[in-house]
This record gives structure tokens, C-alpha cells and sequence, in this order.
């Protein structure tokens, strides 16, 4: 079974002790869909065999997917426990120094980075009309953030010099959010929400793979990642 799987599993086990709290429509369940954007930066300056300092961090667009399962505690007041498994593209460069400051070349990276996260969160719903309101987000959690299949290449000559072992970086995630909520039926609940994440960072493994043969080295780290997500929700109340 796929570790994000898994932690889907977890989190909902974790939840299910709130049905036993829940009157018939104050437990809920829903389905995510999450789009945007990640924004990074490295302090790396010794990463691969030493001497190499990232920059040119770039993410591409990111999307994602998740449930969750909460509790209203009043009509303007809800509890949830969620995961979200959230993936992008990502680009780095890495400029290495022999005896420094004397260059030794420029190295790109390229590979996958992905998130499974699991969130609690507390929401707040200000009513606009009997079946529209606004809400407010907030939540704290943890996320598994990995880095795989990345390949360095030569930036002069644009060959490939090695692939790089992947890892996974566990950190604390936060997140902060605000949308509208619209009920299409009475147990059912559409939702869309801006929302703004602190991530982590990401890192890769120790060991490279490539024109050297195996050989150890530093990790390249990508720090203070935040994502900028657009998420749509279904939710059913029981």
C-alpha cells in the first residue's frame, strides 16, 4: 500500500472516535481537490561533494488531492483532522567551487517533490444567508515532504552527470485559509477557499548515482516553502 494511502487510513482511524460526540448532522466527511502555486529557497552552500551552493529554486504548478472528517461543535464552529497529498514539479541549480572562489562549474536538478500532510484544523462560519456562508481556516499538522526522481545534468554542456537518492523530510505544516461554503442539498455542502500553507522544506538523500559510479554526498536542501492553493470541497453531514 502507498504511504500516502496509509496516511489517509491513520487519519481518518484517528477521527472516527468523534462520531460517538455527533449529533446527526454535526459529523461530517468530505472530499479536496487542491491547485496553485510553491514558492522555496536554499541555504545550501556545501551540498554534493562540497562547495556547492543552491539557487534557482522554481517550483512548478501544484496539484493535489485529500478527505476529512470533523465535527461541528456549534453552528459557527467546526473541528477537522484532514489529509492532503500534494505534488509539483521542482528545478534548482547548484554552483560548485574548487578551493574557493574558483568555479568548477554549474549543475541543473530537476525532479518531483510531493507532500502527505495531515492537518487539524478549527474553522469559523460567518452566515451570509440560510445556505451561504463565509468561513475562515486555520490548522497545524505534520508533513512528509519528498524529493525523488531527481537527475543533475552539466548546465554548459547539458549532459547528464548523475541521479540523485530521494528522500523524505518529516516537519511541522501550517496553514490559514478563507472561502465560501454553499449548501446544494441538506446534508451536503460545497466549498472554495484560498489558502495559504507553510510547508517545510524538502531535501534530497546522501548518495549520488552517475559518471562517478556511487558515491556519498552532501545533501541539496530547499528551505521555508510556502504554497499559495486554490481548494474546492464537497462535504456530507451526518
Amino acid at each position: 500500500m502507498r504511504p500516502r494511502y496509509l496516511l489517509l487510513a491513520a487519519a481518518v482511524s484517528a477521527a472516527f472516535p468523534m462520531t460517538a460526540l455527533a449529533g446527526e448532522d454535526d459529523f461530517f466527511v468530505g472530499l479536496d481537490v487542491l491547485g496553485g502555486f510553491a514558492f522555496g529557497s536554499s541555504s545550501t552552500t556545501n551540498g554534493g561533494a562540497g562547495f556547492g551552493t543552491v539557487d534557482e529554486v522554481r517550483f512548478g504548478g501544484a496539484i493535489g488531492g485529500g478527505a476529512h472528517i470533523g465535527y461541528r461543535l456549534d453552528p459557527d464552529l467546526s473541528v477537522s483532522l484532514g489529509y492532503q497529498h500534494i505534488r509539483s514539479n521542482i528545478r534548482w541549480s547548484a554552483d560548485f567551487l574548487v578551493n574557493p572562489p574558483f568555479s568548477a562549474g554549474t549543475s541543473d536538478f530537476k525532479g518531483m517533490a510531493s507532500s502527505d500532510v495531515i492537518l487539524g484544523s478549527v474553522a469559523y462560519d460567518v452566515p451570509l444567508s440560510e445556505a451561504t456562508t463565509l468561513r475562515g481556516t486555520a490548522g497545524l499538522g505534520l508533513t512528509f515532504n519528498t524529493l525523488s526522481g531527481v537527475t543533475e545534468t552539466d548546465r554548459g554542456t547539458g549532459s547528464f552527470v548523475s541521479d540523485v537518492a530521494g528522500h523524505t523530510k518529516i516537519g511541522p505544516v501550517a496553514q490559514v485559509g478563507a472561502g465560501v461554503r454553499h449548501r446544494i442539498a441538506p446534508n451536503a455542502v460545497l466549498g472554495l477557499d484560498a489558502l495559504v500553507s507553510y510547508a517545510g522544506g524538502f531535501e534530497t538523500g546522501n548518495t549520488r548515482f552517475g559518471n562517478l559510479g556511487t558515491t556519498p554526498i552532501n545533501p541539496y536542501e530547499i528551505d521555508r516553502v510556502l504554497r499559495v492553493n486554490l481548494g474546492a470541497s464537497i462535504r456530507f453531514a451526518f
